[in-house]
């Protein structure tokens, strides 16, 4: 006898409460800049029994834009302004935590470090991108 599953994908969209982004930071040679890609978009679905959450799916971001370009965003602080959740991601309209960095046993930050450590050393990479980014214009 097999059991039926039954879907509620309202109760899942309303327990996705954050999401993952996979970028890529380069230095682009032709305008001299430090530039940012964002290459995908994971869903992060929160487990109430659990208080954790579970990765859903990664999706190519690129694929994405001209969904997220024809849905508007409201804003609180300006009703009238037209946004849409190109617009917030394209220019960075959003908080972040570094979850990772390219290392030699392509590891998480939470694989080996916790609590604050983990929030310091995502802090110590961002300051190292700043740093690294000025550097190129002081010597």
């Amino acid at each position: 006898m097999t059991k039926a599953w039954k879907c509620d994908s309202l109760s899942i969209l309303r327990n996705i409460l954050k999401y993952q982004l996979k970028e890529d930071w380069f230095f682009d040679k032709q305008r001299s800049v430090l530039d940012v890609r964002i290459l995908g978009i994971q869903a992060n679905l929160y487990v109430e029994d659990k208080d954790t959450y579970k990765d859903l799916f990664w999706v190519y971001f690129p694929a994405c834009r001209p969904f997220f370009a024809r849905h508007e965003v409201f804003n609180p602080r300006n009703p009238s302004e037209n946004r849409t959740f190109d617009d917030i991601f394209w220019k960075r309209q959003f908080n972040s935590t570094i979850v990772k960095e390219e290392n030699v046993y392509d590891r998480m930050l939470l694989e080996y470090l916790r609590g604050i450590d983990n929030l310091l050393e995502a802090e110590r990479i961002k300051n190292d991108l700043f740093k690294w980014e000025h550097d190129l214009w002081h010597l």
